[in-house]
Formats: C-alpha cells, sequence, structure tokens
C-alpha cells in the first residue's frame, strides 16, 4: 500500500486508505509522540477530519509505503520520520480496539489476521 501524504489530506483520508488494505486495523492520530511499547493517552488523540498540516511541524510531503509484512512498531515510527506524524496501530480483540503497545514486534498482517479471526468468532 502507498498512502500519498501532504498537508492537505485529513486525516479521516489516511484512516480510510489504511483501512482498505487492513480492513480489522486502524490508526488513530496522536498530538505528542509515544514511546516504543508504550501506549497513548486518549486526551492526546486528534479528531476525525483535522488537516494533515494543522497537526505537524515536519511539512514534508510524499509517499509511505506499507507493506503487510512490516511490523507496526516500523509503520509508526515511519509515519514519525518521515512526515512529523504520530500515530498508533490498534487491532481487534474479543471485540474491543486495542493499541498495539505490546504488539509492536508484529506484522500487520498477522495482526489484521488476529482481528479477522476475532470478528468470525463473534459471527
Amino acid at each position: 500500500m502507498i498512502l500519498s501524504i501532504d498537508d492537505n489530506k485529513t486525516t479521516s483520508e489516511l484512516q480510510d486508505k489504511f483501512n482498505e488494505c487492513f480492513p480489522f486495523l486502524k490508526i488513530e492520530f496522536y498530538d505528542v509522540r509515544h514511546k516504543w511499547q508504550e501506549s497513548s493517552f486518549r486526551e492526546h488523540r486528534i479528531i476525525a477530519d483535522k488537516k494533515i498540516g494543522e497537526i505537524r511541524k515536519n511539512h514534508n510531503s510524499g509517499a509511505l509505503e506499507i507493506k503487510s509484512w512490516y511490523k507496526t512498531g516500523k509503520v509508526e515510527q515511519d509515519f514519525r520520520h518521515f512526515f512529523g506524524l504520530f500515530v498508533q496501530i490498534f487491532f481487534l480483540e474479543n471485540g474491543d480496539w486495542v493499541e498495539s503497545v505490546s504488539a509492536d514486534d508484529l506484522s500487520l498482517a498477522h495482526l489484521n489476521e488476529m482481528g479477522q479471526k476475532d470478528m468470525a468468532k463473534k459471527a
């Protein structure tokens, strides 16, 4: 997947594009950085439809390539390093969205598959 990122995109547009490729994962944007294997504080979550240019200091435009075998922690670091965006990836567990804090070393494909199995249990 390629995410095109520039100041005119909104958080919702990036979330939707990410969700097209990983339907059992989601990303949330924050106004502060979290450390490796630490959770983000809910009060720092950025509301949907916020323009990317409003939430970052690094105004580079470009494309972020995200492969299914990338680890969640790597993807979060790439958002920060290349585009100055603080994101947290969430996955489904027992029907609830869980931050990938303890899963930073797991691949997106693995977490997406876990979410898919979790949803199948509910059906």
